[in-house]
């Protein structure tokens, strides 16, 4: 049996008033666009004249909203965003983590018991490894005849998003189009089908060109090599499908590395509008969005380059279809904007540009580190596991016990080598991170990374000892794709935006506020009553009658 572990939670009714008296929309849309950091829309914002730009100017926009734990991946942020409960309380304290019971690593939403159902038996994946509960299971509970779906790029934001018993959920899976797995359903729906049917000519024999007025600037272009890997930018046209190459892994990378992706999620998501009939039952209707290619370019091109520009104009284009696609057919609907993290660029373009940012490998920093623990207690074995990100490091046990080592000394001794690195902000072993109280107080501006770290951590999954890089360190393992990433505790990879678009007056809003609010939130604007969360309901200020449409 699963055992849960207990987290010092702060209880709904202290944080909320009584839900507010007035109809609930038929449709409710919760967008995330992965890797979209605040810095980004700050970047391109004033050049967007779309969705992002409606959104802005006709929502609620809470400017400075934060992602407050320690490890700001694609799983753990999704588990956030309507759970309203940190990493420590869903379970899902990164996309992978060692399992100890099996001394292998696990995916974040893998299950042995789930198997695709675009492909009979090949293994896929659900959300058995998710604790707790979401928006969607609040609302099916006390809404009758509400249900919920997402959709997504990655199976990771679509299953994290949709919460326990989704009405349905569905994930890109490459030439095959979208799918789900046997957890959620004994078939693909035919609106699917009809739908997967017709994508596989739209993803072949396509470039990537660039979409902008040649008045419009290109961003930063260049060239850098790590290791043997090199990563150039600003490089548009980039071919995506030629005639008669093979649909291969190749070609799967490269659509991902594209706005085609984020293209065809729309298209699967207004297919599930259509086909699925959202916004005209009896309850309120959930659908979960999650656009990944922002994260997969940010990953492969960085976040100042030609490629990135050139996305977040698209994606401006797609959520105005969006939009225009709603104040037609369902004028009553709420649509919130969020992300599950932020990004930073290509550390060595970043230090041309004069920023102190470097790359930290971590396969020699991992292999320091552990010559230092053979060289300390006179052994000639490894006394941690590999790890391929070593910011959560776990002692092998096995290899302690048989030099009779005392674990508690052994890690004494890594934690006071991490903290004596240059590249480290500090290093907290797992007992100083259960003594930790995680409680969401204060500005989360100014969370200690201590704290940051015990929101992600979880005694039976996390590490034995958890670290935290210092600002602009990037870690990087070539050869790999990906030129540049996240998960720190740093503000870049916190900071995200926050939107409400509905019937509330519209403006920014300046003060601090946490991702785990927004689930709390909408459940408070709803009428309906959350579980246990970690964030509290947000005053989302004055409610108008109709919204512009300008």
């Amino acid at each position: 049996m699963r055992s849960l572990v207990l987290v010092p939670l702060l209880l709904v009714p202290a944080l909320v008033a009584a839900p507010a008296a007035r109809p609930r929309p038929k449709l409710l849309i919760v967008i995330s666009v992965d890797q979209l950091s605040t810095e980004l829309m700050q970047t391109y914002g004033p050049e967007l004249k779309g969705g992002f730009a409606r959104l802005r100017q006709e929502g609620v926009f809470f400017t400075e909203a934060y992602h407050d734990h320690g490890f700001t991946e694609t799983g753990p942020g999704h588990s956030v965003l309507l759970s309203g409960r940190f990493p420590a309380n869903t379970g899902i304290v990164e996309n992978r983590w060692h399992d100890r019971a099996t001394d292998k690593l696990v995916y974040c939403v893998e299950d042995p018991a789930a198997k695709a159902l675009h492909a009979p038996g090949q293994p896929s994946s659900s959300n058995a490894r998710f604790l707790g509960d979401t928006l969607g299971d609040w609302l099916q509970a006390q809404v009758p005849g509400s249900r919920v779906f997402a959709v997504s790029g990655k199976d990771r934001a679509a299953i994290l998003m949709a919460g326990r018993k989704p009405t349905g959920v569905y994930w890109f899976t490459g030439p095959a189009g979208f799918t789900s797995s046997t957890i959620y359903a004994d078939r693909l729906p035919e609106w699917l089908l009809s739908y997967d049917r017709g994508l596989s000519g739209r993803i072949t024999g396509d470039s990537w060109l660039w979409s902008k007025d040649p008045a419009t600037p290109e961003g930063r272009s260049g060239s850098w090599t790590f290791g043997p890997q090199t990563v150039r930018n600003g490089a548009l046209p980039r071919l995506i499908q030629g005639a008669g190459m093979p649909l291969d892994k190749g070609f799967e990378g490269r659509f991902r590395r594209s706005p085609f992706l984020d293209a065809v999620t729309l298209d699967a998501a207004e297919a599930l509008l259509a086909g699925e009939r959202l916004g005209k039952g009896p309850g309120t209707d959930l659908l979960a969005i999650s656009f990944s290619a922002t994260d997969y370019i940010g990953h492969g091109y960085g976040t100042l380059g030609t490629e990135m520009r050139d996305q977040i104009h698209r994606l401006d284009h797609l959520l105005d279809r969006l939009l225009n696609r709603l104040r037609r057919q369902h004028p009553g609907a709420w649509v919130v904007l969020c992300a599950d993290h932020g990004g930073v660029d290509i550390p060595e373009a970043l230090a041309e540009s004069g920023f102190p940012a470097r790359r930290l490998l971590a396969e020699p920093f991992l292999a320091a580190l552990q010559a230092d623990l053979k060289t300390t207690f006179k052994v000639d074995r490894n006394l941690l596991k590999p790890s391929a990100e070593p910011n959560t490091l776990y002692l092998d046990e096995a290899a302690v016990q048989a030099v009779n080592l005392d674990r508690a000394e052994v890690l004494k001794r890594a934690q006071v080598w991490l903290r004596s690195r240059p590249e480290v902000a500090d290093a907290y072993t797992a007992a100083e991170l259960q003594a930790t109280d995680p409680a969401a107080t204060g500005s989360p501006r100014d969370s200690s990374l201590r704290v940051l770290l015990r929101r992600s951590f979880h005694p039976e999954r996390s590490g034995d000892l958890l670290m935290a890089v210092k600002p602009l360190v990037v870690f990087g393992t070539p050869p790999t794709e990906y030129a540049t990433g996240h998960g720190t505790p740093n503000a870049y990879d916190r900071r995200v935006p926050l939107i409400f678009w509905g019937p509330w007056k519209a403006g920014q809003r300046p003060e601090p506020v946490r991702t785990v609010d927004l689930a709390p939130t909408l459940a408070h604007e709803l009428g309906i009553k959350p579980g246990a969360v970690d964030g509290k309901a947000l005053d989302l200020g004055e409610k108008i009658s109709t919204k512009s449409t300008k």
